[in-house]
């Protein structure tokens, strides 16, 4: 064998010796940036999980709310009937008729000492306010006769079904009524807002896994695989609950019945903690692709190879991060780009409608200077000043330094409500050096609050505000005009009794409606009609003395020329207190006065038509 057969043999086994040593070093790479992109993207669907259990908990609270405000009401409107019924107080049948009439589930009558006396199950009979945990919820109110009282969810200990209990004091202040509730809608509600079914709403990739446990217990509450719900997390894992702590990331992790391996990340949130778990096997193809890539350059451009193999672990590395990133955004996004602090450049990965049509005008440029055209072209001329100084990169690092995201609501020209947030990527010593800007529409979130405002603040059935919206608006109507400047109305419908004994609750519906109608007429111009009652309402206007008289009249004038289909008129007793005598008076004289002055009113109503003194 001659020395140029050597060197070639020489050469050969170098060559394959360097290609061997420089695709094991592309597979540590590989495997390095795998795991970073793993953790990447866990963290985002871990983020993105946070973000979706807050919002079910704000719907969950504020759905709560509202029906405990319903169950106050029909508490009181039961108090109300029984004040002005007293031969209905104990008479079972008549309760229970009630309880029917109204959708309740039960009432119970106690007297001032807070034992029941009367009510629509009599087993109940005898029961006091220290008869157990469950109902001494209710005794604040023996020392407290302002309080109206309604309970969460608790099981009605006789009969083992959840129940709401509401309770008031009477007008007299001489009884307590409590109603319950089995809250049907609520419950079906709230099922439809547990964890479980927030993740089987919840598109996901085929290789990720979603688990969440109970931070207590260590037994799941949800996950991805249905079956392992209400397990132990040891049972189904080689994870130990116990070593998760904060954010914590397990490298190389599985579940007892599968030989797949995983990765996975972990945080506790809201009592619970969440898993993440990403499929080795989603790299697979990658990883082939890869080095077959890197073995074509090591045989074609030996002498290249660590520039190729140099560039082609940058360019990928960016890549994957950035597009595995996106990918999983990018259904929640309006547009996502990738801001370089360092270079002041702009990369658009996704984009819609104007922002797209702006970023194309002017591509090429500054960031900075792409930033001001897309919030020129998108915002709203009201918010674009707001939009303008949250989105000013020449301060965003500042603003950004230790901080993983910054956002802000704002509304846009054509989209409505939008949230832009910047979200750091890389950094240095705190410092982002690179950020995703990402703008999401957020429009039917507003409306969705807006429309749990309206529920909380409107009457359903007269479209009025109602007792709350009073209670609420009371406070700020005294404060800001310190007792002058508005007229108090106390206002109450004539013979809804009557008319609900003899043609049925569908035309009292009918009478109370008419009833607002005629009062919005007359009054919504100069102020705010709030339905406190059954048949009771109160008007605040702001007027003058002077304009009390028109008023008077224009609404005695809509009143009598009224009329419905199954009601063919309506009388509605009223009482006035002129801004004049309401300055110096508080809140309580001003509203005693003018239901005096109503309770007059019904009193000449009652003479003038031959009507017994009683509650019609």
């Amino acid at each position: 064998m001659n020395k140029k057969q050597v060197s070639m043999k020489t050469a050969y086994i170098s060559t394959f010796v360097i290609v061997l040593i420089m695709l094991l070093i592309q597979i540590v790479l590989l495997m390095a940036n795998h795991l970073h992109e793993a953790e990447t993207t866990t963290k985002a669907y871990l983020d993105q999980l946070e973000t979706i259990i807050d919002k079910n908990n704000q719907q969950e609270k504020a759905l709560k709310a509202s029906l405990k405000e319903d169950y106050t009401v029909l508490a009181k409107a039961v108090s109300y009937y029984l004040d002005h019924n007293n031969d209905a107080v104990y008479d079972v049948d008549e309760l229970q008729k009630i309880c029917s009439l109204m959708s309740i589930d039960e009432i119970h009558i106690f007297d001032e000492n807070g034992t029941i006396v009367s009510g629509s199950v009599p087993e109940y009979f005898g029961l006091n306010l220290n008869s157990g945990e469950q109902i001494s919820f209710f005794l604040p109110m023996l020392t407290d006769k302002s309080l109206t009282l309604c309970q969460d969810i608790t099981p009605n200990t006789a009969e083992d079904k959840p129940m709401v209990y509401a309770m008031t004091w009477n007008e007299k202040g001489d009884r307590l009524i409590q109603i319950g509730i089995e809250p049907v809608r609520l419950l079906k509600e709230l099922n439809s807002h547990n964890l479980q079914n927030m993740i089987n709403n919840i598109s996901i990739d085929n290789n990720l896994f979603i688990l969440i446990t109970d931070a207590s217990t260590d037994r799941v509450v949800a996950a991805t695989n249905s079956s392992y719900t209400g397990k132990f997390l040891g049972e189904i894992s080689d994870i130990d609950g116990s070593s998760v702590a904060g954010n914590t990331t397990f490298i190389n992790c599985g579940f007892r019945d599968s030989v797949d391996r995983y990765f996975c990340s972990a945080e506790f949130f809201d009592n619970n903690y969440i898993f993440v778990f990403l499929n080795y096997n989603y790299f697979a193809d990658q990883t082939i692709e890869s080095l077959l890539i890197v073995i074509i350059y090591l045989m074609v451009a030996f002498f290249t190879i660590t520039f190729i193999i140099r560039k082609l672990i940058t360019s990928q590395e960016e890549n994957n991060r950035h597009m595995q990133v996106f990918a999983s955004m990018s259904e929640i996004y309006y547009s996502l780009h990738l801001i370089d602090l360092t270079t002041n450049t702009a990369v658009e990965y996704s984009a819609k409608n104007q922002v797209k049509e702006s970023f194309e005008k002017i591509k090429g440029e500054k960031a900075d200077v792409i930033m001001k055209a897309v919030m020129h072209a998108t915002m709203s001329d009201e918010y674009l000043e707001r939009g303008l100084r949250f989105t000013d990169l020449s301060t965003i690092a500042k603003r950004m330094k230790n901080k993983k995201i910054l956002s802000r609501e704002l509304l846009g020209k054509n989209v409505g409500w939008i949230r832009i947030s910047f979200i750091t990527f890389t950094e240095n010593n705190g410092i982002p050096e690179k950020l995703i800007v990402a703008t999401q529409v957020i429009d039917e979130e507003k409306k969705l609050t807006e429309s749990l405002y309206q529920k909380s603040y409107l009457d359903e059935l007269t479209k009025c505000f109602n007792r709350r919206a009073y209670e609420h608006d009371i406070p700020d109507i005294m404060g800001n005009s310190q007792g002058k400047g508005f007229s108090y109305v106390s206002l109450d419908l004539n013979g809804l009794k009557n008319v609900n004994d003899e043609l049925g609750h569908t035309a009292g519906d009918e009478l109370i409606i008419g009833a607002a109608e005629c009062m919005n007429k007359a009054f919504a111009d100069h102020g705010k009609i709030y339905r406190t009652g059954g048949d009771e309402f109160v008007a605040i206007l702001f007027v003058d003395d002077d304009l009390i008289n028109v008023l008077s009249r224009d609404f005695d004038k809509i009143t009598a020329d009224w009329k419905g289909k199954l009601v063919k008129s309506l009388s509605i007793s009223y009482g006035f207190v002129t801004p004049s005598e309401a300055n110096g008076m508080n809140i309580n004289d001003i509203s005693t006065l003018a239901d005096h002055r109503m309770y007059e009113a019904k009193k000449k109503y009652y003479e003038e038509n031959g009507i017994e003194r009683r509650r019609t």
